[in-house]
């Protein structure tokens, strides 16, 4: 399991570095993971047998006659569940286990998403400071050769003020542009579990756009890994053992008392008569002849119809939500690789070809700062779509789970002891 002391001096913490280190220390999940071991103990409670009672018993007519009578007892008294209501209540605990460690998945997914969707921000973030240092270099060395034609009296002081005010607004967005990755940054660290002023370096390189699986293979990994989907099938199991454990509950436990009473009887003008002692043994059997626990049975039965009509629904959606995003990250797939390859280049040479043309008396600086904000533009415009790309690709993993081998696995509860 990765922690951030692990990693390297100075190392720049890469998605997949920031997800395990997130799913390891985040403190949410620990809460979480926490009502796992609190469904695990009640699943150990929920095969216990009730304990004995000890029963005792004097009488005396010391306070009264006096005249030597008592009745003394002492026994054991035990209910036995009967019509197997405690392996009824395990197998609920049973399926309470499995949605406990069900809805960890789905905490640990919600993180993934929120940890993959900060840190593609400050992708994005660091690609338009990019484009801003570059536009502020170019856009200081024609600065500095507009001065130098105006000492020469080859432009006025108009060409030389338009370059300076788009210098002065490239160098303020890029410090608005700095602040906002300042905040992004402490919002990812505070995901990781860090401390306020913990240093936090990430490795923002532009992820590869790769091809996308099939669909139906995207689809069938969504219905398989979905923590909702489980949780709504372990709604309808728990309802369906809901209803075992209310017929097994319509017998109330049996009880079972065994004892010894030694009583002593006084019978006037009589000899003083002996103690006599017997063994006492008592069943008790609750008849189900008011109360059969119908009403009970009739609710975990609506539930379980509850549970299975929402899973149809859901899993209906989910098919839709997967197709639907698979056809955005495509088409912004092809449009992040168009500005990389065609429109991007075609800006940047332009930009390139008016400054050549400005050197040598060809036109005018605003033409050639009419040309640079174009490429600001595209390369914002490119950043943008970067974003949406980014977005779609990560709510498509959440979608389909993508991350399943980083998350919970499940702990087999069947061989959890539930002895009485």
């Amino acid at each position: 399991m990765l922690l951030l002391a692990d990693t390297a001096a100075g190392a720049e913490l890469t998605l997949d570095q920031a997800l395990r280190i997130a799913i390891a220390q985040n403190h949410d999940l620990k809460a979480a993971r926490a009502q796992v071991d609190a469904a695990l103990g009640r699943l150990k409670q929920s095969g216990r047998w009730p304990n004995p009672r000890l029963e005792l018993s004097n009488e005396t007519d010391a306070p009264f006659g006096n005249e030597g009578e008592y009745s003394r007892s002492a026994g054991f008294a035990q209910e036995f569940p009967i019509g197997g209501r405690l392996a009824r209540a395990g197998d609920v605990a049973r399926v309470d286990v499995a949605r406990a460690l069900a809805e960890v998945n789905a905490a640990e997914l919600e993180l993934t998403g929120n940890v993959a969707n900060d840190f593609d921000a400050i992708v994005v973030l660091d690609q338009k400071i990019a484009l801003h240092d570059q536009l502020v270099a170019i856009e200081s060395t024609l600065v500095s050769a507009s001065r130098a034609r105006y000492k020469a009296g080859e432009v006025s002081q108009l060409d030389i003020n338009a370059a300076q005010l788009e210098l002065e607004r490239l160098r303020q967005e890029r410090t608005a542009l700095a602040g906002e990755r300042a905040a992004a940054i402490r919002t990812l660290a505070g995901l990781l579990s860090l401390a306020a002023d913990a240093p936090l370096a990430i490795d923002t390189a532009l992820p590869p756009v790769g091809d996308l699986p099939p669909l139906a293979q995207l689809t069938d990994k969504a219905l398989q890994r979905r923590p909702d989907l489980r949780l709504l099938t372990l709604a309808a199991d728990r309802a369906g053992a809901e209803q075992a454990l209310a017929r097994a509950s319509a017998w109330e436990d049996w009880g079972v008392a065994l004892g010894v009473r030694q009583d002593r009887r006084v019978i006037f003008g009589a000899p003083a008569q002996p103690a006599d002692k017997a063994l006492m043994l008592s069943l008790s059997i609750p008849v189900p002849l008011f109360n059969d626990n119908d009403g009970n049975i009739a609710v975990a039965a609506a539930d379980e119809t509850t549970a299975r009509e929402q899973l149809a629904a859901l899993q209906s959606r989910v098919e839709n939500e997967v197709a639907g995003l698979y056809e955005q990250v495509g088409r912004l797939r092809d449009a992040v690789e168009a500005y990389q390859t065609e429109t991007l280049p075609l800006s940047r040479r332009n930009s390139e070809l008016a400054r050549n043309a400005y050197r040598n008396g060809q036109i005018s600086a605003s033409e050639v700062v009419q040309a640079e904000r174009q490429e600001r533009d595209l390369g914002a415009s490119f950043a943008d779509t970067l974003a949406q790309y980014l977005r779609a690709q990560e709510s498509l993993n959440q979608a389909t789970v993508a991350r399943a081998s980083l998350m919970t696995q499940p702990v087999d509860t069947a061989s959890t002891k539930t002895e009485p």
